[in-house]
């Protein structure tokens, strides 16, 4: 049994083609209705492997069977743990081509996002529509294409994973919030007046796994840790 300290994040990361275990059965029948709408295959793989180990993943904190979580989702569609004795459990899952992220804490909202690496046609559209002035102006003066890409990445997967986190999805505008880099390279939140939040209350992580992937997190923080860093434990499945 894994333990999990108030003041800790752990992070959980899966190959998909490397899971031992995919067995939909495992699955409620919600996910599997889910499993069974996708169109190809490889998707219906993909999201099978990720919500297996999403179960697996909770059992190591838990003395509950991989098959008897039950989940509950809020207005937006975030879940979480339907049983309330397991309710300080707080977890987020990711899941793209080659990549499965799983993010837990202990009585902390949390969220966390990978996406794969590859060319975008259409940068500048993409930017305009999904971040704010000043983060599309940062990824569209990069004066090498690679460095484009690679920011506009960190801030997709930076918004991603504060969406989540908040469990409010897209009714959180995109273009009211930024992400900047202070002077020591840690994420900070700006947002716009109207915008209510609190950028202290927040702690982020963007980094690369491997060539092909990129990830970040977002954790909420508190008072008793406001003046220091959480500890963050990535462990690879």
């Amino acid at each position: 049994m894994l333990s999990l300290a108030t003041d800790e994040v752990h992070i959980h990361l899966l190959r998909p083609e490397l899971a031992k275990e995919t067995d939909e059965k495992i699955l409620d029948s919600a996910e599997q209705q889910r499993a069974q709408s996708f169109k190809f295959k490889k998707d219906r793989d993909l999201y099978v492997a990720a919500h297996v180990f999403l179960r697996q993943v909770l059992s190591r904190y838990a003395a509950v069977s991989k098959k008897d979580w039950q989940f509950v989702s809020n207005a937006y569609g975030k879940p979480a743990i339907a049983n309330l004795s397991y309710g300080w459990l707080q977890f987020n899952l990711s899941h793209t081509h080659g990549r499965v992220a799983c993010a837990v804490a202990h009585n902390r909202a949390v969220g966390i996002d990978v996406e794969q690496h590859r060319y975008l046609s259409e940068l500048p559209l993409l930017c305009r529509s999904a971040f704010s002035s000043l983060e599309a102006e940062n990824v569209l003066s990069a004066p090498h294409r690679d460095i484009q890409i690679q920011r506009f990445f960190s801030y997709w997967t930076l918004k991603e994973a504060y969406i989540k986190a908040r469990g409010m999805g897209l009714s959180l505008p995109l273009q009211q919030f930024s992400f900047v880099q202070d002077t020591h390279q840690n994420w900070q939140l700006h947002y716009s007046p109207n915008f209510q939040d609190d950028g202290k209350n927040w702690q982020f992580s963007t980094c690369r796994l491997g060539r092909d992937h990129h990830l970040a997190y977002c954790v909420q923080t508190d008072d008793s840790t406001s003046s220091k860093a959480l500890r963050v434990r990535v462990m690879e499945a």
